[in-house]
């Protein structure tokens, strides 16, 4: 008889528990979340190059030699601007996609500047970062930061190339830059708007 006692015991108890954990689990509203997957207003992406040189899906473009006194003149100074391209092939406008631009990320930020990429060269200058400019050396935040390229317009009578022009530029992050060698290193992915 205790035995039979003790049984009903343990499961009311497991019972009371297991109602106490399925109101603890409950939801409180519900959230539905829609979107609309496109196609890409671009057949090909021909890649990245520096001004004059041949795209591809890896690229390096080199920065001309710049003083330390140059980019000490100021925190925030930027120096050695150099062009490179994004190339697109066989674009047009697609319903709501007019135009297109590339986001930047990188996995090495700056310290204390998550838009632009840190130093990584080994022994490398202090105090130094490389950021990505519009054509127009308007600053493209990396990682994303507010300031975005304001992208080019799709061709809409045919498809057509696309060709996004940017700057690479040494930027100072203090008044303590010090020589040395500089490697940055960014993602890119072409985004439709």
């Amino acid at each position: 008889m205790k035995r039979n006692t003790l049984y009903k015991a343990l499961i009311s108890a497991f019972v009371i528990v297991g109602g106490w954990s399925a109101n603890a689990t409950a939801a409180d509203g519900t959230i539905n979340f829609q979107g609309t997957v496109t196609s890409s207003a671009c057949t090909t992406i021909v890649g990245a190059a520096p001004a004059g040189g041949t795209a591809g899906s890896t690229t390096t473009v080199n920065l001309p030699p710049v003083s330390a006194d140059t980019l000490n003149a100021l925190a925030g100074t930027y120096a050695g601007h150099t062009a490179f391209t994004i190339q697109l092939t066989g674009c047009q406008a697609a319903g709501s996609l007019n135009s297109v631009r590339a986001t930047f990320s990188t996995a090495s930020p700056a310290a204390g500047d998550n838009t632009v990429m840190g130093n990584t060269a080994p022994s490398g200058a202090a105090d130094v970062a490389v950021a990505i400019l519009t054509a127009q050396s308007a600053p493209v935040h990396l990682n994303g930061g507010t300031l975005l390229d304001p992208g080019a317009a799709l061709p809409t009578a045919a498809a057509g190339p696309v060709t996004l022009n940017y700057l690479a530029a040494y930027k100072s992050l203090s008044t303590a830059v010090t020589p040395g060698p500089v490697t940055g290193i960014a993602d890119y992915v072409i985004s439709y708007f």
